[in-house]
């Protein structure tokens, strides 16, 4: 394991970080997304399930063809709640839209998972190379009232999640907040140096988890990876930390809350 920090965001740190190293034990068997979930990939909504390509310039379409397409897809599989990337490129956002549920939640992020009143929550699996850019968030998991928000990346390949704003944002503003990477080799940016490549924000009082499971998550350049607890910059709260199987998180811009 390798957690890297710069002494001057260390110095902030008002809470303790707990952090474990452990022989990470089995997830949670999937299920079906909680009620009230809504899921936009590239502007598209994708919550009753189906398959998207995706072309070299980011866009996403509707895929009309039988079977499973040959390469650079989306599928999404609503039984389950797993939203698998195949050798996918997303360079399109959710646009503003006050019609649509979470139009205006989460509004500019390439993956955007939101619930008015539940929890938020997505397995993502990655096949292949993958990429996220050209977005306000790249992926952003919101629960906005009292529901959890969670986000787990899982499976053998890679993502570069790159955003204007944040690369990874999980944010619950009544409950608690987690995300979870395993086997899978995660990369987060911003645009611009010292800004969230991921943010974990919870309800004041509540808990924030990062767990690495195998694999690693980057945030690259000068980002780094925060945790937050309400909606402002002096919140309480839990944070932890674990990694296991030989996992590395790399917080070029610092590791706190």
């Amino acid at each position: 394991m390798k957690i890297l920090k710069r002494k001057t965001l260390a110095a902030l740190l008002a809470l303790s970080l707990l952090a474990s190293i452990l022989p990470l034990g089995a997830q949670p068997a999937l299920a079906a997304a909680p009620n009230g979930q809504v899921i936009y990939v590239g502007n598209q909504a994708v919550t009753s399930g189906g398959y998207w390509t995706t072309d070299s310039d980011g866009n996403v379409t509707a895929y009309t063809g039988e079977g499973t397409p040959a390469d650079n897809y989306i599928h999404y599989d609503a039984e389950n709640n797993v939203l698998t990337l195949h050798n996918a490129t997303i360079k399109n956002e959710l646009e503003f839209n006050e019609s649509i549920e979470g139009g205006t939640f989460i509004s500019g992020s390439a993956i955007g998972v939101f619930n008015k009143s539940g929890n938020a929550e997505l397995t993502i699996s990655l096949v292949g190379t993958n990429t996220i850019a050209e977005g306000g968030k790249g992926i952003f998991v919101l629960a906005s009232s009292t529901g959890a928000a969670s986000l787990t990346i899982t499976g053998g390949g890679s993502l570069d999640a790159s955003a204007s704003q944040t690369g990874i944002w999980v944010q619950s503003n009544g409950n608690n907040a987690a995300l979870c990477v395993e086997n899978a080799e995660v990369t987060a940016s911003p645009d611009g140096a010292f800004k969230n490549g991921v943010l974990v924000q919870a309800k004041e009082g509540s808990d924030v988890s990062l767990t690495v499971n195998g694999g690693s998550l980057t945030a690259s350049v000068n980002a780094n990876i925060w945790f937050q607890f309400g909606s402002g910059a002096s919140g309480s709260g839990t944070p932890t930390v674990t990694v296991g199987n030989n996992a590395i998180i790399r917080a070029n811009g610092g590791l706190g809350s």
